[in-house]
């Protein structure tokens, strides 16, 4: 068994979007959530989101990624570890949560539910969370489908091939869930030869060896659909957004859910 958010970290500068969050995804959580004097919590330590707000802390579970991909302490900008299911932080102690993915890399729907809860216990009255999410489909791809379209080239980059194929391969019931390694063996059934798919998309060797980090990995992910997301935070918040994320590969799926008014419980 590896340890999958220490090798993680690893291939971190080989990710684009949609695993990575661009300038124009930023702009649309500035805007939305107006972060100038904002005191935020980060849910992660995403380095595209680490400068938003007058202060900012950032909780991660890995200690790898912290040391890893954190672009540094500051006088007000922090990165800590921590448990996002049971956040280091008072009742109603913030001015803004931002999160990208976070709903994804919890190993299940009682877990997001929980994760939610925390967003709302520790955001002060009028304040707003937004949290870019990575949506299956309400209807499941065809592995051969994706297959015939990333050959044809209708899949702009490997990491939206990635996504696509994990969508495909989660459970069908409130998880939506997939261990990472049956992420991998999907990729390499329909793809035994990496070389020719490189050859035939243009896609780098580097970029198709991501997949790698999920060999021997028990980490889990949640590839919800909207739907589900949206009853979910309805669950802790009076208002629930759904705003889309800019324009990049797969960004159809990856909108923000921009979350106000929470119920705390």
């Amino acid at each position: 068994m590896t340890n999958h958010w220490d090798s993680y970290h690893r291939h971190w500068m080989l990710l684009e979007a949609p695993l990575r969050p661009t300038p124009e995804t930023v702009g649309i959580v500035e805007r939305e959530l107006d972060l100038d004097e904002a005191d935020v919590l980060l849910l992660g330590v995403t380095p595209e989101l680490a400068g938003l707000g007058k202060t900012m802390l950032a909780v991660d579970g890995s200690a790898a990624m912290v040391s890893g991909v954190w672009p540094g302490d500051s006088a007000c900008r922090k990165a800590t570890t921590g448990n996002w299911l049971d956040l280091p932080l008072g009742r109603a102690s913030v001015g803004a949560v931002i999160g990208d993915g976070c709903l994804t890399v919890v190993d299940s729907a009682r877990a997001r539910r929980a994760l939610l809860g925390e967003v709302a216990r520790v955001l002060k009255p009028g304040s707003r969370a937004a949290i870019r999410v990575f949506a299956g489909p309400e209807t499941f791809e065809d592995l051969q489908d994706i297959k015939a379209q990333a050959l044809a080239g209708g899949i702009e980059n490997f990491h939206a091939l990635k996504w696509r194929i994990a969508m495909a391969s989660t459970t069908s019931d409130s998880d939506r869930a997939i261990n990472v390694q049956v992420i991998r063996d999907a990729f390499d059934e329909i793809f035994p030869d990496r070389a020719a798919l490189a050859a035939r998309t243009g896609w780098s060797m580097a970029s198709i060896g991501t997949i790698d980090v999920y060999a021997g990995s028990q980490t889990t992910y949640c590839f919800a659909t909207l739907a589900m997301l949206v009853d979910q935070a309805n669950d802790w918040f009076d208002e629930v957004r759904v705003v889309p994320s800019g324009s990049y590969p797969l960004a159809e799926r990856c909108p923000l859910l921009v979350l106000g008014s929470p119920r705390r419980q």
